[in-house]
């Protein structure tokens, strides 16, 4: 139980939440939401994985989010497999199908726009409304983001959630803090800083959450952090063809000096991988949140880009 609420705790002060609440909002495929404040109870951790902090979101849940600063609120919906999505979606793909997943972190989740704004189902309806890419086609695209998921746990709940769905193509958008994340290793020390104090505050966990990185980054460097992730990346290889993959980035011209660094060692440790970093930057173009996340012009822009990009992918699928 303490540490499901240290997780709790942890991931409110990542994604900076002034507080979340569930009610019942709409039935949702034909079956009632869990209707629930947000509580240690209404993430399940450690759900038999190998890993120590690992978290899922639960099926038929309904979360409505707004800190402070967030003019409107968020309404996420969690389909029967506790993904941020709108429909439900059939195990096994029909033969008129061509089905994409979707991975990251929060900005694949798309944290603090409505469901029905973020670019993976800006995407769907890009793609199913473009008749004439894949005729007589119906995509699904498939959104397994988790905000605060770093490489690792991409992979695990890619093996755990998405490969069962057999996808045509993979989409993995890079956030740029997936460069630095990496739960397993700072979530030990930030418990270890914050036992030292009998005031247990957010502020306090915010204090030792940024001294855990600032650690971690020392400790391990770029090279590194790389290296841990590539690991997670030849198990996410062993289950995805590298021709079905593509990774997206933000415009490497973007980027701050820390992040191209980390960019560059990406490419340079694992060339095989397919990354388009071509995404404008939501940052350059203020379409961003008081926080830093994608607002809705923001996933405007990321659908965009993306959009554009696997139009020549998918055309060697459809025909």
């Amino acid at each position: 139980m303490i540490k499901k609420i240290t997780l709790l705790i942890i991931i409110i002060l990542e994604f900076i939440v002034g507080g979340f609440f569930l009610y019942r909002y709409y039935h949702f495929a034909k079956k009632d939401p869990i209707v629930a404040e947000l509580n240690s109870e209404n993430i399940e951790v450690n759900t038999d994985s190998e890993f120590e902090y690992f978290w899922e979101l639960k099926s038929y849940t309904i979360e409505v989010d707004q800190p402070d600063w967030l003019e409107e609120k968020a309404v996420y919906t969690y389909n029967n497999d506790g993904l941020n999505e709108r429909y439900n979606y059939e195990i096994e793909k029909k033969e008129d199908v061509i089905r994409i997943i979707t991975l990251g972190d929060s900005f694949t989740f798309g944290l603090y726009v409505n469901t029905f704004q973020n670019w993976t189902e800006l995407l769907e309806d890009e793609l199913n409304n473009s008749t004439d890419l894949c005729p007589n086609k119906t995509f699904e695209v498939i959104n397994l983001g988790v905000h605060g998921y770093d490489v690792p746990y991409i992979v695990e709940g890619y093996k755990r959630r998405g490969q069962k769905y057999n996808p045509d193509l993979v989409v993995w958008l890079e956030s740029n803090s997936g460069f630095f994340r990496n739960q397993e290793l700072w979530r030990p020390l930030i418990e270890n800083c914050v036992k030292d104090f009998e005031d247990k505050s957010p502020s306090v966990y915010e204090s030792c959450f940024q001294q855990a990185k600032d650690e971690l980054e020392s400790k391990y460097g770029l090279d590194g952090i790389a290296r841990k992730n590539n690991a997670f990346f030849d198990i996410f290889f062993n289950m995805v063809d590298f021709n079905k993959a593509i990774f997206f980035g933000f415009d490497r011209s973007s980027l701050l000096e820390k992040d191209f660094n980390a960019s560059e060692l990406r490419i340079k440790s694992y060339p095989l991988m397919e990354f388009r970093q071509i995404v404008p930057s939501v940052y350059n173009l203020k379409q961003v949140f008081a926080d830093g996340h994608p607002n809705k012009e923001g996933h405007e822009t990321i659908k965009d880009a993306i959009f554009e990009s696997i139009k020549f992918d998918l055309k060697e699928i459809c025909f």
